[in-house]
C-alpha cells in the first residue's frame, strides 16, 4: 500500500474497522511528510483543572498522542469521525464524554472546523505547558500540536544533506 492509499483509506474513516495504534501510526507517518494543518491550541487554567482546546480546520485528518491519564472531552463545535476504542464514531457538537488513558486517536473533520477540548485534573495548578505535556501524554518524537515538526521524506533529507555538504565544503 502506498502513501496515497493510506491517506485515501482514512479519508473515508467511517468505514474503517478495528482501529489499532499500528494503523494510526502508519497514517501519522504519512501525514507528517505532508504540509501540516494550522491547528490552533489554547490553554486554560482553572482551579485544579487544565483545559487544552484545539481548533481544527475543516477537512483535516489528524492524529493525537496517547494519554497517560483518564480525562474528559468536550466537543464544542463541528462534526468529527474519531475512534472511541477500536471503533470509529461520528460525533457532533455539542457533546462530551469520558476518555480513558492509553488511547491514541485518529480523526477526520468534515465541512466545518472542530473545537475539541481535553479536560484534565491539575491538582497542583501547574501552568508549565511542557511539564503538563510530560505528565499527560506519551509525546511522540515529532512533538505535539503547534510544536509538531514535519518529518522530512527521504528525498527532502537527501536534498538537505546535499545542500549542507555544499555549505560545509
Amino acid at each position: 500500500m502506498n502513501e496515497i492509499d493510506v491517506v485515501d483509506n482514512f479519508s473515508n474513516i467511517q468505514s474503517i474497522e478495528n482501529v489499532t495504534i499500528e494503523k494510526i501510526e502508519k497514517l501519522e507517518n504519512v501525514l507528517l511528510e505532508m504540509e501540516q494543518s494550522d491547528i490552533i491550541t489554547d490553554h486554560t487554567f482553572l482551579d485544579q483543572v487544565y483545559e487544552r482546546k484545539i481548533t481544527v480546520p475543516k477537512w483535516t485528518i489528524l492524529t493525537g498522542a496517547p494519554h497517560k491519564t483518564d480525562y474528559k472531552v468536550r466537543l464544542e463545535k463541528g462534526t468529527i469521525a474519531v475512534n472511541i476504542g477500536n471503533k470509529i464514531e461520528t460525533l457532533k457538537a455539542p457533546m462530551d464524554f469520558d476518555a480513558k488513558a492509553g488511547e491514541k486517536r485518529v480523526g477526520r473533520v468534515f465541512d466545518e472546523e472542530v473545537v475539541w477540548v481535553d479536560i484534565y485534573d491539575n491538582l497542583d495548578n501547574c501552568k508549565d505547558i511542557e511539564e503538563l505535556e510530560d505528565r499527560l501524554y506519551v509525546v511522540p518524537e515529532c512533538g505535539l500540536g503547534e510544536n509538531r515538526v514535519k518529518q522530512l521524506s527521504k528525498v527532502e533529507t537527501f536534498i538537505l544533506e546535499k545542500e549542507l555538504s555544499w555549505q560545509v565544503g
